[in-house]
């Protein structure tokens, strides 16, 4: 038992070590990549449709912090096409207090997506039912600041795109 716990734990150590170091495995499937065109973002809830804190429609800001993330791998161009669609939002009640107050609010995006290669002129990813998901409090004195709803709205923007980003960029 002894040894199997050190086995485990040498284990631990290297793959700390090794993803400490940089190391990144590089899918097949996209390595040939060189450019990406992220495509205008597509809303049709209008419940999300404008960002208060930016003041600007969210279709525009989701488009942005996309290009900017994808840009770190990826330069401007076609070899590549990135769609997205926000079918649905939503935000419901998720935790009641002792007294059974709402504590802890739920925000969701639905969203499809598609992630085209134009070099090969294959489907590198697609799905109908990505589910984004923010869970939030909005009573002080949690285990996390309370949160506003414009403020869940920033958070589950910045959730998504580096969501999708590891999942596209760093298959």
């Amino acid at each position: 038992m002894y040894k199997a716990m050190l086995v485990l734990a040498g284990l631990l150590v290297s793959l700390t070590l090794i993803s400490g170091c940089g190391y990144v495995f590089k899918s097949a499937s996209v390595e040939h990549i060189d450019t990406i065109r992220i495509a205008p973002i597509e809303i049709l809830d209008a419940d999300f449709a404008y960002d208060n804190a930016s003041k600007r429609p969210y279709d525009e800001v989701i488009r942005e912090k996309l290009t900017k993330r994808f840009n770190q791998k990826w330069r401007d161009g076609n070899d590549a096409e990135f769609t997205m669609r926000i079918q649905d939002f939503d935000i419901r009640e998720h935790s009641y207090g002792a007294q059974g107050e709402v504590e802890m609010v739920r925000m969701t995006l639905q969203i499809e997506y598609k992630f085209f290669d134009r070099v090969r002129n294959n489907m590198i990813a697609q799905t109908n039912n990505h589910l984004q998901a923010h869970d939030f409090y909005i009573v002080p004195g949690r285990a996390e600041p309370m949160e506003t709803i414009e403020e869940a709205k920033v958070h589950i923007v910045d959730e998504l795109v580096e969501d999708l980003y590891n999942q596209l960029a760093e298959r």
